[in-house]
């Protein structure tokens, strides 16, 4: 292989990539019978026909596969249209493998190298027996994100296999990390037969979901607008009467004693809680300014109001979600800056909130405070709980890391469709 580098002979190491993998008496062969093989077809089939949506679609179908027994790790792609990145957006793994959580993992399709050798400019089928052999091969030919995402999922054998429509293309990869295998021919004519019906299903679906859920949310709106109206008023009431009421006996107290530097302390004290109290409570209006513009404002009033650095980097472009969807994600989003502002005795602060491909989005909130332990304190228990429940009444995924006294990072996955 050194020669081969040395003389600059790059194409020669690209093409025994993409040859197929030679069947050795070492080889483990991967194999299903014809029955195994259709069983797998019409599970996926029937999800495929009974319209569910297109994110459980893709998790039933990594959890089938894995399932089945050819793979200890299944990874489905999502790549956009002109083939500049993929999007890692489903995963399955073995319950004896370590655990990984890829929760917006995106590599960079650009460079035309690795382009080649997976060869997602077309419907194709790459599979490599001991991949091993190639992790040594330089940055410019195997990519440093690619490269680590292999070493760290101690992945020994793969396979790839790409299908598409005229709009959407994925990729399934089936992947072994503790023995290296040779996947049948049938395996890989069934995992491309699958990846094609993904594409298919997945680009007759968005606009017919897209009417459907406009039509649900509409009703779904007028319920839920209904319930939290008179949840927040009860809540409001309640936090009304422990603080700001509270008050007001010593204010009357004070005023019958004319101490008139108490009376005017207690005053702003009132005052300033009875701001607190509605700016906690008041959501703009989504609709008329966009939920990108909606979070500009809010971030901007966040910055002058916590004592630190606020670092913020939005999106560019307004994104059309769901009236539902834009007020849960905000909700989420308010309720966290304010805990972080109130408990993490943070003194800096960064918002992200980035496009990962043509449906997801990805929003990324950290801070240096002093963290917490994840399975600790009741109250903040209820509080992710219901930051948990708000998340999957819109399908949005989430992350959560924190140590203590090392910070704490939110991430927010949430799909346009």
């Amino acid at each position: 292989m050194q020669n081969t580098l040395t003389k600059g002979n790059i194409e020669i190491l690209i093409k025994g990539l993409t040859e197929q993998p030679r069947l050795q008496e070492s080889s483990n062969i991967i194999s299903l019978t014809s029955n195994e093989l259709t069983d797998i077809l019409l599970k996926i089939s029937k999800d495929i026909r009974e319209e569910i949506s297109i994110d459980q679609l893709l998790e039933n179908t990594t959890k089938i596969l894995g399932e089945s027994g050819i793979a200890e790790r299944v990874l489905l792609f999502q790549i956009d249209n002109d083939y500049s990145k993929t999007l890692l957006t489903h995963h399955w793994e073995s319950a004896y493998l370590p655990k990984i959580n890829p929760l917006g993992f995106q590599l960079d399709l650009s460079d035309m190298t690795l382009l080649k050798l997976l060869r997602l400019n077309k419907r194709h089928t790459l599979q490599i027996e001991d991949l091993s052999h190639f992790l040594p091969l330089p940055n410019y030919i195997f990519k440093n994100k690619i490269k680590a995402l292999f070493l760290k999922l101690k992945t020994k054998s793969l396979l790839v296999t790409t299908g598409s429509t005229y709009k959407i293309k994925v990729a399934v990869n089936l992947q072994f990390c503790t023995k290296n295998v040779i996947w049948s021919n049938e395996i890989e004519k069934l995992i491309q037969s699958i990846a094609d019906q993904l594409a298919i299903a997945i680009e007759q679906n968005i606009e017919k979901r897209k009417k459907e859920n406009l039509q649900k949310n509409i009703i779904e709106l007028q319920e839920s607008a209904n319930q939290e109206q008179e949840r927040l008023l009860k809540h409001f009431a309640s936090e009304l009467h422990d603080l700001p009421c509270s008050i007001i006996p010593a204010l009357k107290k004070a005023i019958q004693e004319r101490d008139f530097k108490e009376c005017e302390k207690l005053v702003d004290e009132l005052h300033y809680n009875l701001r607190h109290l509605i700016n906690e409570y008041m959501i703009p209006d989504i609709n008329l300014l966009g939920f990108v513009s909606t979070l500009y404002q809010f971030l901007n009033g966040f910055k002058k109001s916590f004592k630190g650095k606020v670092i913020v980097d939005l999106y560019d472009e307004e994104i059309n979600i769901s009236h539902k969807m834009a007020v849960e994600l905000f909700k989420v989003i308010k309720e966290w800056l304010c805990n972080i502002e109130k408990h993490s005795k943070a003194n800096e602060v960064y918002f992200n909130l980035k496009k990962l491909n043509e449906n997801y989005f990805l929003i990324t909130i950290s801070d240096n405070g002093i963290g917490f332990d994840l399975n600790g304190t009741r109250n903040l228990g209820y509080g992710i709980l219901n930051i948990k429940q708000r998340l999957k009444e819109i399908k949005s995924k989430l992350e959560i890391k924190s140590e203590i006294n090392k910070g704490t990072t939110l991430k927010i996955q949430f799909c346009l469709i």
